[in-house]
């Protein structure tokens, strides 16, 4: 007989015995124990594992050490490994190059010496027999706490004002440590400590909850200013003093000073100001802002200010302030007064002229002088006193400033002449020409000034005279240059002028460069002018030439006679007479009156002759002229070229006209006698003739009526 146990094996089973009895009917009635046999179960599974301590803390440098347990069947391991955070962990070096041993029962053990921060996280540890691999049923928490490091931030992360009584937050941040959250905090100012929060004691318990990663700066000022720093404790205790970060505290500058130089300040001179503060506040390296009479002056920031030149709008109240981020200091002003030396503002010009006859005569001078200075008159050197010389009146006039026109105060004296005590209530040609002076007093600043004009009595040309009042000169010929000269204060200026020709040549010499044509002959006037007026003198130009001549044909007593008429200057002009061809000269006949010479002509000559007339007088003789002659000359060669073209365009004229009108006295009469010859059809005629054509009663006429022909413009 068979029996057979079937079951699933666990490692629970492992080691455990089974045991089979048999037993029969027989055995039971004999009562015999049943048979039995024994066997030892032995189940093969992987390992069971698990590690402890579950929970580990340590600081940095302390050891640690991890154990694997497990249970197998087999129990020998063919592969054993550790993993932190299910990565496997080297041996005999970690990633960070920290030395671990493994070690203990079957490498079960596993231990750290000197531990870092880098140690820390979760270890499983992985078995594997023959059976299989397996990974430890629970995880040892690792701990490693390590000291902190910290950085301080504040907030706000600018600088301040002290003016602005402003809060400031200093905050402690953990960059790294374990744990991170921070026991205490020690607080550090320039490296000095300042305190440690939290303040708990055993008197004062009050302040134990607080953070003391946090620092409150109430109301900051300049005391606040520096470099802070702090040092943060966790479990693994005090970590390093972090870097020192700085809290910037500004502050106005302290109070302005201000002085200038030089002590006296003069005008056109310069003056420098120096504004200066003892403390420069924070921070340092103020700009400075000045104001002039309230105004702000935009281009000057620096600590000295120099004004050059300096000028009336320089005479102000000056004020400096020093200035920085943190604001401006107490302010400094500064007044001073500039003096001005004496100058002329106005003076006389170099000279001075007035009119011979001018009733209002004054010179003035104005000198601006700051403290003020006084002006007097001298005449050639000598002074002039109104209470002694009754010719002259002195008015003086205090002016004010002139900002604008940076002129300061200034004294104005005006010297007039009073021409009712001078000799005929008028200036003297000659004596009265002299030299003036104004001269001021000098000032605490500068001495006095003077300034001279020369006076000069004026009047218009006068004598105005030529150096030729009439050149002659031949036609095409350069004449000689006239100078115009006349007497006048101040000096005169010419110009000459050609009656009638609007060209004006300046200066007093008139110097026509060029041969001189007739035309440009006749009266040439020097202008001699000033301001006073002007006065002219005439000069002639007589332009010489030789004669020219024309000859033209009359008749006088029934007799031909031939007139030759010359131009020529001189006009002393005489006349020769000759036929053309021929070497005798005409003596008979010939009679001159001033530029014509007369040649009565003999009847009993009958061929055609070419007389000729010449001109002459002081420059030379003219070119011929001559006229055609015929002895017996018809009648219509008595009319002269123009007078005959005219009588025979006449003569065609009318010709024609009467030509014209007998033509149209034709055609009228012509036109009404046809209409008065041709009788009607109807009133001669039977009614039986009208089948006849209007040409056939035209055709049949009555012989016996002649008026028909007659009356014809024609016959035939």
């Amino acid at each position: 007989t068979t029996s057979t146990l079937s079951f699933t094996a666990t490692r629970f089973e492992n080691g455990g015995s089974l045991t089979c009895e048999v037993t029969n009917d027989v055995m039971m009635s004999r009562s015999e124990a049943p048979m039995r046999d024994n066997i030892k179960v032995e189940v093969l599974y992987p390992p069971i594992v698990t590690v402890y301590p579950e929970n580990i803390t340590v600081n940095e440098s302390m050891n640690i050490t991890i154990l694997c347990h497990y249970e197998a069947n087999p129990s020998s391991l063919r592969v054993i490994k550790w993993l932190r955070n299910g990565n496997v962990v080297k041996n005999p070096a970690t990633s960070a190059g920290n030395p671990e041993d493994v070690d203990g029962l079957d490498g079960t053990v596993f231990t750290v010496k000197n531990a870092t921060r880098h140690h820390h996280g979760i270890y499983t540890c992985m078995l594997e027999n023959e059976v299989g691999l397996s990974t430890s049923s629970n995880e040892a928490n690792v701990s490693v706490y390590y000291k902190p490091i910290v950085n301080l931030t504040i907030n706000p992360p600018r600088a301040v004002s002290e003016l602005e009584h402003q809060n400031i937050t200093l905050l402690c941040e953990v960059s790294s440590g374990y744990p991170d959250t921070l026991l205490a905090v020690r607080w550090y100012l320039d490296g000095e400590m300042l305190k440690e929060l939290p303040e708990c004691g055993l008197s004062n318990t009050t302040l134990c909850d607080i953070d003391p990663s946090k620092l409150l700066l109430e109301e900051v000022e300049r005391r606040f200013h520096g470099n802070y720093s702090c040092a943060g404790m966790n479990e693994a205790g005090w970590g390093p003093i972090s870097p020192a970060t700085p809290v910037i505290v500004y502050y106005p500058p302290g109070e302005a000073s201000l002085v200038y130089w030089p002590n006296q300040v003069r005008k056109k001179g310069s003056v420098t100001l120096m504004c200066s503060v003892k403390d420069e506040g924070r921070p340092p390296g103020p700009i400075y802002r000045w104001t002039r009479g309230g105004h702000l002056i935009q281009d000057v920031t620096s600590a000295n200010w120099t004004i050059d030149p300096v000028t009336l709008e320089t005479e102000s109240n000056f004020t400096c302030v020093a200035e920085n981020a943190g604001g401006q200091s107490v302010p400094a002003t500064v007044a001073f007064k500039v003096l001005a030396p004496p100058n002329f503002i106005d003076r006389p010009h170099p000279y001075f002229g007035a009119r011979w006859n001018d009733q209002y005569i004054n010179l003035t001078c104005r000198v601006e002088c700051s403290p003020l200075c006084t002006i007097s008159w001298s005449k050639n050197g000598r002074p002039i006193d109104k209470a002694m010389n009754n010719r002259y009146d002195i008015r003086e006039v205090v002016e004010r400033a002139n900002p604008t026109a940076n002129i300061f105060e200034s004294v104005r004296s005006t010297l007039i002449w009073n021409m009712a005590a001078w000799p005929g209530n008028q200036l003297d040609r000659m004596s009265d020409n002299a030299n003036y002076s104004c001269h001021s007093s000098g000032n605490i600043v500068g001495s006095g000034v003077n300034s001279t004009t020369t006076f000069g009595v004026e009047y218009p040309p006068e004598n105005v005279t030529v150096t030729n009042k009439v050149v002659n000169v031949t036609e095409n010929n350069i004449p000689p240059r006239v100078l115009c000269s006349a007497k006048a204060f101040p000096e005169a200026s010419y110009n000459w002028s050609r009656e009638g020709d609007p060209e004006v040549i300046r200066g007093n010499a008139l110097i026509l460069n060029f041969p001189l044509q007739r035309h440009k002959g006749g009266n040439y006037v020097c202008t001699a002018y000033n301001k006073h007026g002007s006065n002219t003198q005439t000069t002639f130009f007589n332009v010489l030439y030789k004669p020219e001549c024309g000859i033209t044909q009359s008749e006088m007593g029934g007799k031909v006679v031939l007139i030759c008429t010359a131009t020529a200057n001189p006009a002393e002009v005489d006349f020769t007479w000759k036929v053309k061809n021929e070497n005798e000269t005409i003596e008979e006949n010939v009679n001159k009156v001033g530029l014509q010479s007369f040649l009565t002509l003999e009847t009993r000559v009958e061929n055609v002759r070419t007389y000729l007339c010449y001109a002459n007088n002081s420059v030379g003789s003219s070119i011929p002229c001559e006229r055609d002659v015929t002895g017996n000359i018809g009648w219509w060669h008595r009319f002269e070229n123009e007078n005959l073209m005219i009588l025979l365009a006449v003569i065609a004229g009318t010709i024609l006209m009467v030509i014209i009108i007998c033509i149209i006295i034709i055609i009228v009469c012509r036109r009404k006698r046809a209409a008065d010859k041709c009788p009607n059809p109807s009133a001669t005629k039977d009614k039986s003739d009208l089948n006849s054509s209007p040409s056939d009663a035209l055709l049949q006429t009555d012989p016996d009526n002649k008026a028909f022909y007659e009356n014809l413009p024609f016959h035939g």
